[in-house]
């Protein structure tokens, strides 16, 4: 199939996919563990998801750097007792690839933990993990509002191991950077929690949201195990995770514009689309003409399904592109117009102040003449 090709040619053959192991039911619970990475005094874990389990990746979504232009990519795969986390780094237009729960369709009390822990390994696929930035996240409001807290870690090499994240080690941000004078996260925050993340990534969590000294992008991979809260106490209850929407469920929760917009901007910026154009922007630094990137999209599409197929895809492609042109017009116009505006307001705002300065300088001046 086509998303298999994708991913073919995307992962290649340096990490394979294993056959998935037969599913079990979940229910999370309290388990006495030994000593975890560190911390002697860490005595109870409760397991939200057990990544051996396929119908459990299910409940996960990608959110790579696609979102604000970027071409890294990422997928979840079942790899025997366990799951990959793993895809390709870009830095051209973003530097960041994610996973994440599916928004949950009620809140998830986490209050009664200390923090979260990850039972991973960091595989040596691509750049060693130090060259990467590791991030987890917790979002706790229900809806794509910028609610987010980050902890950055480290995640273990050369085995199995679990990370341990207090919730105090959680910093609210915006995009990449932390919003500064905010308090961390509190255990009592996390009440209503709807969704948690696994992030790597080239930028640090810091107040600039700057570069990692050192990054650098290709493949990477890591393995998953387990996610969970950790406590020094038992837990007072017991509970079963709550539902994930679905995917419809999440579009009809998503305000009325944008649901009216939605099929004009999946035209004019849908993933496709964002990715064609930075393969053009890649292609157009190094130099190539418009002619020779027609010639080799053509190649690419007659080498995988023959002249027709490639004629009908690069039509379907041409009509998709004027399509999204004929309809983003309108908001393109009133884009400059609203850009425009500004700026004659500011000039007109500007030149009133440097009149009445004007006025008031000249005033006295004026009043001794005049006597």
């Amino acid at each position: 199939s086509e998303k298999s090709s994708c991913d073919l040619m995307l992962f290649g053959p340096a990490i394979a996919l294993l056959h998935s192991v037969p599913r079990a039911p979940r229910t999370p619970g309290a388990a006495l563990t030994a000593s975890i990475l560190g911390l002697a005094d860490v005595s109870y874990r409760s397991v939200l998801y057990d990544f051996s389990q396929p119908d459990q990746l299910e409940e996960w979504e990608r959110i790579d750097d696609v979102i604000m232009g970027g071409v890294s990519s990422s997928r979840l795969v079942v790899d025997g007792s366990s799951a990959l986390f793993e895809g390709r780094l870009r830095s051209d237009g973003g530097g960041f690839c994610g996973q994440r729960m599916r928004l949950l369709a009620e809140p998830l009390d986490l209050s009664a933990a200390d923090g979260v822990f990850v039972d991973c390994e960091a595989l040596s696929v691509g750049a060693e993990p130090s060259k990467r930035v590791w991030k987890m996240a917790i979002r706790t409001k229900q809806d794509r509002g910028e609610v987010v807290y980050q902890a950055a870690f480290k995640p273990p090499t050369g085995g199995r191991a679990t990370v341990n994240l207090p919730f105090d080690a959680f910093r609210l941000v915006r995009g990449p950077r932390l919003v500064p004078g905010v308090p961390p996260l509190s255990a009592a925050q996390t009440n209503e929690t709807y969704q948690i993340s696994l992030v790597v990534s080239k930028f640090e969590v810091s107040e600039t949201g700057a570069a990692l000294p050192g990054f650098e992008e290709g493949l990477f991979a890591m393995r998953l195990h387990e996610l969970g809260t950790f406590s020094t106490r038992p837990p007072p209850f017991s509970r079963s995770m709550p539902r994930a929407l679905s995917e419809r469920e999440q579009a009809k929760a998503a305000p009325p514009l944008l649901r009216l917009l939605r099929p004009l901007l999946g035209l004019v910026f849908g993933e496709p689309t964002r990715r064609r154009r930075a393969a053009t922007r890649l292609l157009e630094a190094r130099g190539s003409s418009r002619l020779q990137r027609a010639r080799l999209g053509w190649a690419w599409r007659a080498a995988a399904g023959g002249p027709l197929v490639a004629a009908r895809k690069t039509a379907a492609l041409g009509l998709k592109d004027a399509g999204g042109f004929a309809l983003s017009l309108p908001v393109r116009l009133l884009f400059k117009l609203i850009v425009w505006s500004s700026k004659m307001v500011k000039t007109i705002i500007r030149a009133l102040t440097l009149l009445a300065e004007e006025r008031k300088e000249g005033g006295p001046a004026a009043n001794a003449a005049s006597a």
